[in-house]
């Protein structure tokens, strides 16, 4: 294959995954190392992407949040592992509160247990609408129709009345001070439910700690178990209390 032919392909493929790494190139396309670097140093010199340490990712990376459909769109085998995985700890007759997420809906499609589940997602619901053991509780308010959540003074006033066993949430960036979202609504939503529940269960893919949002979900002491798909840095670790369990999902994990 020509170098021109396989940077096309690495674009494609960077476009979808919206991170790679030099051994990721190397492993697509069967490389040595020296090519996967010199396919990353072309793509670097035509300003086509942002060269990382050891790795590439999209010029616009951390600049926006792409909406709902389109993240339902390039949805990876990764964000399907993370989905999978966080399946294992719903238990029947319990009550939980469901974000708002293309890794959330995943696995809404997946649970078939007798429980109640309270969400703001439209997505969500009309999922656990074919579940006929899952009692769904639908937060009112006005739809944000990129996103396809629902929000409202009137939905953090219902949160405020329910104790939840656990909250799933999602978020757009991580770090140091917090957990973020890029719509304040949501946030608010989110935010509350977090506040009411006895435990906390962050689901979101390692890239997310490159952090440009906005609106604090809550703390990282707030969270109990991160499910994500890589090992985390020693930083990256210290972010969350040692009490914080991190789950790393896999093929190998997923029961």
């Amino acid at each position: 294959m020509s170098q021109e032919k396989r940077v096309e392909l690495i674009k494609q493929l960077l476009e979808e995954r919206q991170e790679l790494t030099t051994k990721d190139i190397m492993s697509e396309f069967g490389v040595s190392q020296d090519t996967a670097r010199r396919d990353i140093v072309l793509l670097d010199k035509r300003g086509e992407v942002k060269r990382t340490h050891g790795g590439i990712l999209p010029l616009d990376f951390g600049n926006k949040v792409p909406n709902f459909q389109s993240r339902l769109a390039h949805f990876t085998r990764q964000k399907t592992q993370i989905a999978l995985a966080a399946v294992n700890y719903f238990q029947a007759h319990h009550v939980y509160f469901v974000d708002a997420s293309t890794i959330l809906l995943k696995t809404c499609q997946n649970l078939n247990l007798p429980m109640t589940v309270f969400t703001h997602s439209l997505d969500n619901c009309m999922a656990l609408a074919e579940k006929s053991k899952i009692t769904v509780k639908t937060l009112s308010g006005t739809l944000d129709h990129q996103n396809r959540f629902f929000y409202s003074s009137s939905a953090i006033e219902e949160l405020n009345k329910v104790a939840f066993d656990t909250a799933f949430i999602a978020a757009s960036g991580i770090d140091e001070n917090g957990i973020y979202l890029l719509n304040q609504g949501d946030a608010e939503v989110v935010g509350t439910a977090v506040k009411r529940a006895r435990k906390v269960i962050l689901v979101a893919e390692h890239k997310k700690f490159v952090n440009t949002s906005y609106y604090s979900i809550c703390s990282p002491s707030k969270i109990s178990m991160f499910i994500t798909d890589k090992v985390l840095s020693a930083k990256e670790r210290s972010i969350f209390p040692e009490d914080t369990e991190i789950k790393i999902a896999n093929s190998d994990t997923l029961s």
